[in-house]
């Protein structure tokens, strides 16, 4: 204590100084708001600057995982391409399109993704500008995700595949039956593919696939493995839960696919259809 009131008498003026100014400080920003704004603007600026270094440091770390994933990616499809026949004669530019001329991807990052609804949405950061209208099928590196719904000059809203009216035509690997996969609006890690007829040898841990039966997904993108399945004996199906392979809680990077055939082929059934149906 002795120590403290010495400290105070051989710094008397010092701190008498400092409290003064603090003091002086408080009744000019108490009374001039020029001035209260100065300050608060300089703490924002501070503050700002310290946000943008700190996403500059998590990006450099995200990155490194995300170099990894693009690098996994790479090799899948190149592994594609390798066990592709004839791939020096039907595969062009990307060398990465495992589809030839059939199909092209737009590369999308996801802003906005919900995955606790019935009906869940994702919005994309490409539009008309880029060449993406509704109808297009949407993928990633792990699966498939849904179809564009709605377009804009910049951006696209996806349906998700967690929303309760998505359908997609999917297929066992080994063996090629195929049925409809649907959403039940309960954990967004599976789904149901319904309609494998019983007369296939189904286990769990086979994988699911498209089928490639419209024109909107490709044939052979990974969908999901078989979780569970339960036998329908009246009906003479079976009723597959499947994990989906795509984790919808950390989506980010996704491709549109066009299918560049659409037109032909629609024309074709469309007109084939037409033609049968005046002859009857």
């Amino acid at each position: 204590m002795y120590g403290i009131i010495a400290f105070f008498r051989r710094n008397y003026f010092a701190v008498l100084f400092v409290a003064f100014e603090f003091l002086a400080l408080f009744f000019v920003f108490r009374n001039n708001y020029y001035h209260q704004a100065g300050f608060f603007n300089s703490s924002n600026a501070v503050a700002g600057s310290v946000y943008k270094t700190w996403s500059g440091i998590t990006g450099y770390f995200n990155l490194k995982s995300e170099n990894e994933r693009l690098a996994q990616e790479n090799t899948r499809l190149q592994n594609m391409l390798s066990a592709s026949p004839d791939t020096t004669k039907h595969v062009k530019m990307p060398q990465t399109n495992p589809y030839g001329d059939q199909y092209s991807f737009v590369s999308a990052e996801i802003i906005d993704n919900s995955t606790n609804m019935l009906s869940n949405y994702i919005t994309l950061n490409v539009g008309r500008k880029d060449g993406i209208t509704e109808g297009l099928g949407v993928v990633s590196s792990s699966g498939v995700v849904g179809i564009v719904l709605s377009v804009s000059d910049k951006y696209s809203v996806v349906m998700s595949m967690l929303h309760k009216n998505f359908q997609l035509s999917a297929m066992l690997k080994k063996g090629g039956a195929f049925g409809t996969m649907i959403w039940k609006g309960e954990d967004y890690r599976y789904a149901w593919l319904n309609q494998i007829p019983m007369s296939e040898k189904v286990t769990v841990g086979d994988t699911i696939i498209s089928s490639g039966y419209s024109t909107i997904f490709p044939k052979g993108i990974v969908v999901g493995v078989v979780e569970q399945v339960t036998p329908l004996p009246t009906e003479y199906f079976y009723k597959l839960k499947i994990q989906l392979t795509a984790n919808f809680k950390k989506l980010r990077f996704v491709y549109v696919v066009t299918d560049l055939t659409k037109k032909e082929k629609t024309d074709l059934e469309e007109s084939t259809i037409k033609a049968n149906n005046d002859g009857k």
